[in-house]
């Protein structure tokens, strides 16, 4: 536990961690819709593409699952990018009540290309970090990313 009355607090320290995650967070995903604006994607939508570039083929309810939202909100997001021939969805052989998604051949294009953009956006947050900076704050969030995990 910290000590809270320490001289030279910072501005982090005195918010929280929550509430410094959740800022960080939204000034991030700030940065990076503005990136993305050429990619001409929504947040949502890129982060769909990019679980299914990062995983491949996934059933609807997988999908949602891996991005912690609501099926029926993945669901309209999915709508758009089929619409856009972004991704592919498919009857599954066994079941014929999952519906698997993919990324169409445009849709690899296009997260490609919007991975490219995010990787301006985590350039600029990370530029003013040397290199051990930036190792010690991977393994920190690792560390935060593996108690939250087994904490649920």
């Amino acid at each position: 536990m910290m000590n809270n009355n320490v001289i030279g607090e910072s501005p982090s320290q005195k918010r929280g961690l929550g509430a410094s995650l959740r800022l960080a967070n939204h000034l991030y995903g700030k940065l990076l819709q503005k990136r993305l604006i050429d990619s001409d994607l929504s947040m949502a939508q890129y982060i769909h593409l990019r679980t299914l570039k990062e995983e491949g083929r996934l059933s609807q309810s997988e999908l949602s699952a891996q991005l912690g939202i609501e099926k029926a909100s993945s669901t309209r997001v999915l709508d758009e990018l089929a619409q856009r021939n972004l991704i592919r969805r498919e009857r599954h052989k066994q079941d014929r009540r999952m519906i698997i998604v993919s990324l169409s051949e445009e849709g690899h294009k296009k997260i490609d290309e919007a991975m490219s953009s995010a990787k301006v956006a985590a350039r600029l947050a990370s530029e003013n970090f040397d290199e051990g900076e930036l190792l010690q704050l991977f393994a920190s969030l690792d560390k935060i990313i593996k108690t939250l995990s087994t904490a649920t």
